[in-house]
């Protein structure tokens, strides 16, 4: 018998994992997920209908669905995250520009010499949770009692707190493999780097939360920024945000990601024994739907929202009426895109009868900024490698068969968040001296910065091969982020150009030279901690871009060329709908996310946040879906007790 070669058996390795995936979705294809059936579909009524199947859109959906009598549209513009890509953690990346995500890219920067910048989106069911870095972090506790304080009932952080903890799964690291909510895999256990405060955690939730991998590099930058004086952080999701630590993970025990999809529209949700739950409503998700506008009817003199128009596959249009609400769940750059397109904003738009004006739409667009330091390491660094054909077969078995190894690293597995005023002391009071100091921090428990640990080359999104590793060598990355921009955007959208109409987004970065300042501090600082870093020997990383002789440290111009030249956004969009009251100007939705103007229309999204959190937007904005859920139903069921049996429909 000849003997087989290593390139032969990962090829046969790879060719039976596809298969087995390819059968494995074939067998649990589930007929409510579809495109559109006009013979079918248009048979139905639909209490609400969602517009948008991403991360808030499925928690709403398997929310509004617990009522057994309601029946549940979703019309998302992609597919399943049922992908290899989504649902192995370490493939996130490959995702950025493909057919799972919108795409998009900004307006050219008039402030960053010009630079068109990426931004991707999720465009598949689940949304950016489905190909994000699963980092679980909800931000600090000010933030949300900032909310609170700028007008919107409901919004402190002890109420959101309640939500955040309905929707949590988390799973105690201290478990044994045996237990029924243990660990399904055989990861190694870092007992040092898993502490948590369980009184702010939830247990009994659908999405879960976990920790997983670790690379040794990720533990020499927890203890680099130790020496450099950044305390560790027992809870980053506890009292306070401020320290340093490895990362909580929405990661299944089973190391597949916990995406919005899989954990609130999965068959454990929503099936018993192979069957719909009798106990809950109907759920219509429709694949490839692009929504083109909300319906707007005047009656009476009052504004309703009574459905939606889309485009189906075959780019044919159809119309969808909702008997109770339409629910915008499209995310920062789609809501207000639907909304504006719908004639919904600021102003007429040349092209779309104009509707109903709402100076907010698209307005206060905020995100966090980052600018990448790479440092090459020895081999012995345990971060990825490059890959090579005759590796596959063991990293396969490691994560197929133990639930372990590179594919089961989420990436950034290790943060700190630190405030100016303890890294850069002397730059605050310059500022404050000069009365240039601008501090859009919650409180004394916000930071101002946080840097991020990549076991990689990472640079612009990894969008090309230049930006993922120029060689073979081993590296990792630092990447200091900006989360309280001064500078604030817009979105718009275009004229109507071949039956298509596309989203204008102008994140303004840099309008603001604080801003500017601010990010040069912060390469300070990631080069204090690199240095720490290339004195541990399970780091030993050397800096080579930009490199201290190409931009050194006391050369603000080029400190500020490199900044506005590299830097990126790191996928956390908000506040194109700002939640306000009636006497802001520039709010979209009330407290209970109703749009200012237009009855049974709300806005469930990230677009919403009164402003940018210091945090990785992800559980806020499943946060704000869970409270949105029980603020819908408690206002149907007081709609319901004042009208009796009267039909919903009648009242319209």
């Amino acid at each position: 018998m000849p003997k087989l070669s290593k390139p032969a058996i990962g090829a046969a390795l790879l060719g039976g994992a596809a298969g087995a995936h390819y059968l494995n979705k074939k067998r649990n294809e589930d007929p409510t997920r579809k495109p559109w059936d006009p013979k079918t579909d248009y048979q139905m009524h639909y209490d609400y209908v969602v517009l948008g199947g991403g991360t808030a859109g499925c928690v709403l959906a398997s929310r509004l669905a617990e009522d057994p009598k309601v029946n549940v549209l979703v019309l998302e513009a992609g597919y399943s995250d049922d992908i290899p890509a989504s649902m192995k953690p370490a493939l996130s990346s490959s995702l950025y520009f493909s057919d799972a995500s919108w795409n998009l890219t900004s307006v050219p920067q008039v402030h960053a010499y010009g630079r068109v910048m990426n931004q991707p989106r999720g465009k598949l069911l689940g949304g950016s949770s489905s190909i994000n870095a699963m980092m679980y972090h909800r931000g600090p506790p000010s933030d949300f009692d900032e909310w609170g304080t700028l007008g919107n009932e409901g919004w402190d952080y002890q109420e959101c707190l309640r939500y955040f903890k309905k929707a949590e799964g988390f799973n105690d690291p201290n478990l044994p493999v045996g237990h029924p909510k243990g660990p399904l895999t055989n990861r190694i256990r870092k007992p040092q780097y898993e502490t948590f405060m369980p009184e702010y955690h939830g247990t009994e939730g659908p999405w879960q939360i976990t920790y997983h991998h670790l690379w040794g590099a990720a533990e020499g930058f927890i203890r680099g920024n130790i020496a450099e004086g950044v305390p560790f952080n027992k809870d980053f999701n506890g009292p306070s945000t401020l320290g340093v630590n490895r990362v909580q993970t929405f990661i299944q025990r089973d190391a597949i990601r916990s995406s919005a999809a899989r954990a609130y529209l999965g068959p454990d949700r929503l099936l018993k024994d192979g069957k719909p739950k009798s106990d809950r409503g109907n759920i219509r998700i429709v694949y490839g739907a692009h929504i083109v506008r909300v319906l707007v009817q005047n009656r009476r003199g009052t504004k309703v929202a009574i459905g939606a128009e889309f485009l189906d596959t075959n780019h044919e249009m159809h119309r969808v009426m909702a008997v109770k609400e339409v629910l915008l769940c499209a995310g920062a750059f789609g809501s207000p895109h639907i909304l504006l397109a719908s004639g919904i904003g600021p102003s007429p738009h040349s092209t779309i009868p104009h509707i109903h004006t709402l100076p907010g739409v698209g307005q206060n667009l905020a995100d966090h900024l980052g600018v990448p330091i790479n440092f090459r390491c020895p081999p012995s660094t345990e971060v990825f490698d490059t890959p090579r054909f005759h590796t596959i077969p063991k990293v396969l078995f490691e994560y197929g068969f133990r639930g372990t190894g590179p594919l089961s690293s989420q990436g950034a597995e290790a943060v700190c968040f630190v405030r100016l005023e303890d890294i850069a002391p002397d730059f605050v009071a310059r500022e404050k001296a000069n009365g240039t100091w601008q501090d859009r921090a919650s409180g004394p428990e916000s930071p101002h910065v946080e840097v991020l640990f990549a076991p990689s080359y990472f640079r612009h999104h990894r969008k090309t091969k230049r930006d993922r590793n120029p060689d073979a060598e081993k590296y990792y990355s630092l990447i200091g982020l900006l989360l309280n921009p001064v500078s604030s955007g817009t979105v718009k959208i275009s004229e109507v150009k071949n039956g298509k109409i596309e989203t204008l987004i102008d994140p303004n970065f840099f309008e603001d030279e604080f801003d500017t300042r601010v990010m040069v501090e912060i390469m300070r600082f990631i080069r204090r901690i690199g240095e720490k870093m290339r004195l541990d020997p399970a780091c030993a990383g050397v800096e080579v871009n930009p490199g201290v002789k190409n931009v050194p440290n006391d050369d603000d111009a080029k400190m500020q060329e490199y900044v506005k030249m590299h830097s990126s956004v790191y996928y956390h969009p908000t506040s194109t709908c700002r939640m306000g009251p009636s006497s802001d100007p520039l709010a979209v939705v009330d407290a209970r996310l109703n749009v200012y103007g237009i009855e049974r229309l709300r806005v469930v999204d990230a677009s919403i946040m009164p402003k940018l959190p210091a945090a990785h937007t992800c559980a806020p904005t499943i946060m704000i879906a869970e409270k949105a859920a029980d603020m819908i139903k408690e206002d149907w069921a007081e709609e319901s007790s004042r009208v009796g049996d009267v039909p919903v429909q009648s009242k319209l």
